[in-house]
Parts: C-alpha cells; sequence; structure tokens
C-alpha cells in the first residue's frame, strides 16, 4: 500500500513539474514571439537614420536581437519550427546552400552526389547547416560539405582547417547556453550559446546525430548523420 501511494505521488509530483515547465516555455516562447514585432518597427524606422555609419550600426544591433530571439524559439521548441516533414533531395539542399555562401564571396564547396532523397523537413535542416557553416568561416574562412550514404541513412561533414576544439570541450559545446572562448568562441554573433545545440536538437529530431570530430593535421569535421526514413 505505502509503495502505491509513494508511486501516485510521485506520478502527480512529476505531472505537475511537467505542467509548470511547458506553461514556462509557452510564455517564454510568446514573449519571444510578440518581440519581434517591435524589432520589425525599429529596423524600418533606422533605415531612415542619415548617419550611414549609425544606420548600420543600429541595423546590425536589430539584426542580432532578430537572431537571438529566433534561436532561443526554436530552442524552447527543441529544434523544430512546425514545418511538416517531407521527401527531400538532401543533397540538392547542400549544393544549393553551398551555391548561396559561394554567390557571397565565401568559401564554401560541395563533394558528394548528385542527388539523394531522405525524409525531413528543409527549412530546419538548413538552419542547422546554416549553424556550422557560419562556424567553420568564423574560425577557418573556408568550409567542405561532404554528403555520404551511410548504413542508418546519410552522413553530412561540415570540415574546416580551423583551431578546432579541444577533447574536453567537445561534449560540453553541444549543451545549450555555452559558449567556448577557449574552443573557437562558438555562437558569438548571437551571445547565446544556442547554435551547436540547436542543430544537435534538429539532428535529433530528425532521428540522428551531431557529433564533433577531430581532423588532421588541424581543424574540425562537425559531424551530422540522419536517418533516410
Amino acid at each position: 500500500f505505502e509503495i502505491r501511494a509513494a508511486a501516485k505521488a510521485l506520478n502527480r509530483m512529476t505531472h505537475r513539474i511537467k505542467g509548470l515547465i511547458e506553461d514556462r516555455t509557452r510564455m517564454l516562447a510568446a514573449m519571444g514571439h510578440d518581440l519581434r514585432t517591435p524589432i520589425t518597427r525599429m529596423r524600418l524606422r533606422s533605415e531612415f537614420i542619415e548617419d550611414t555609419g549609425l544606420r548600420n550600426h543600429m541595423l546590425h544591433d536589430l539584426d542580432q536581437m532578430r537572431g537571438m530571439i529566433d534561436a532561443a524559439l526554436t530552442f524552447l521548441r527543441d529544434g523544430h519550427s512546425g514545418e511538416e516533414e517531407t521527401d527531400l533531395d538532401i543533397a540538392v539542399l547542400l549544393q544549393t546552400v553551398s551555391e548561396e555562401y559561394s554567390d557571397l564571396g565565401r568559401a564554401v564547396q560541395y563533394e558528394g552526389p548528385a542527388h539523394l532523397t531522405i525524409r525531413g523537413r528543409p527549412s530546419d535542416l538548413q538552419r542547422a547547416f546554416n549553424n556550422l557553416i557560419d562556424n567553420a568561416l568564423r574560425y577557418a574562412g573556408s568550409a567542405t560539405i561532404r554528403l555520404e550514404p551511410s548504413a542508418a541513412g546519410v552522413r553530412i561533414d561540415i570540415e574546416d582547417d580551423g583551431p578546432g576544439i579541444p577533447e574536453a570541450d567537445k561534449a560540453r559545446m553541444l549543451e545549450p547556453f555555452t559558449r567556448g572562448d577557449a574552443a573557437r568562441g562558438m555562437n558569438e554573433a548571437y551571445g547565446f550559446g544556442l547554435g551547436l545545440s540547436i542543430t544537435r536538437s534538429i539532428a535529433l529530431a530528425h532521428k540522428g546525430s551531431l557529433t564533433l570530430l577531430d581532423r588532421k593535421p588541424r581543424g574540425l569535421c562537425a559531424r551530422v548523420e540522419l536517418a533516410s526514413a
């Protein structure tokens, strides 16, 4: 009898804690969503600032604020944007990402098959790869995207020849709100330390994983493995 009573009490407490967390998450998500409107208004007003330097600084700060809010909202949703899963050609998506960076004069190249279909959320996956490529460009100046089929689905490596991340810091860098000042200063653009944790959440939502590996003789390989279906 005592064991059953304790189990019931524990169950009630678990449900209560879960409800409190869900309520707080909904509240924070609503606040983040509502903040987008005044930021948009401020951005429009900033366009009329005559001082070019001041205008550019204001627009940069507002873009940074928007990036923080978007990152926080994605984190609160465990990497889900609400987008529906669909059959997508991951090879074409990665080639498109590479071409978009190249069009901006960034050294990003794609190596892999011309076509490879998986099941997933295109916008979420593109955000994940953009996070990894942005980090590679920030600390190495170039990035290589490699796509290969694997036993479970597909493997995507984002490789660079930058300073890398010490072995002792790799696991910590995947945790939310972690900024690796000694390990490439990840996510300095947004300041929350959410970029890698969001990418990992997106990979997990696709029945996959994110792993940080060393490259020889130097550099980092951010490996995303995704299920094929």
